[in-house]
């Protein structure tokens, strides 16, 4: 039973220990040794995962039978600790993998938002003015049209539309909105 836990053990933290070096060179996001898919859910079969609780069970197995245990008893005891080790794994990389944050923008995420005329905008399209606005947690300067009348400098408006990577297209902005920080 010694050498079996030994070899689950040495197995485990050697692919443990080989998909760490490969994520330092960057080399470990595609393909067998892929943990992509664990922000979905708590996957008990990556290899992550899968390869610590095989080192855990020659781990523990190797312990118990060092310490005197029986190897049918020392068996499921590893086999416990295995379990234990993939579900901390996997939620560890699920937690992870929570972390990661799309901060891509684009102008789109602006439509409907409150904004404050910086340069007056004159009106049915003759022009352009600016507006500033904060849009997915940034502070945004935009050029800004409207099918509306002149508006003023220092008026709230609303993002109606988008018209390039730049502009938008504004509306007057109801007196009970608040006004864009």
């Amino acid at each position: 039973m010694t050498t079996f836990f030994l070899t689950l053990l040495v197995l485990g933290v050697v692919v443990l220990t080989l998909q760490f070096v490969l994520g330092l060179v960057g080399a470990d996001g595609e393909g067998l040794l892929d943990d992509a898919d664990a922000a979905d859910g708590l996957d008990l079969f990556t290899v992550r995962a899968l390869s610590a609780a095989t080192a855990a069970v020659g781990l523990v197995g190797l312990i118990g039978v060092r310490a005197g245990l029986p190897g049918w008893l020392a068996l499921p005891i590893g086999l416990v600790a295995g379990l234990v080790s993939a579900v901390a794994v996997a939620s560890v990389i699920r937690s992870m993998k929570r972390l990661e944050v799309d901060k891509s923008f684009e102008i789109s995420m602006t439509v409907g938002l409150p904004a404050k005329v910086y340069l007056s905008i004159p009106g049915a399209r003759s022009g352009e003015g600016k507006i500033h606005l904060t849009a997915h947690e940034r502070f945004l300067e935009l050029n800004a049209v409207t099918t509306d009348g002149d508006i003023p400098m220092g008026e709230v408006v609303t993002v109606v539309d988008t018209v390039s990577s730049d502009t938008v297209v504004v509306s007057r902005t109801s007196p009970l909105l608040e006004e864009p920080q």
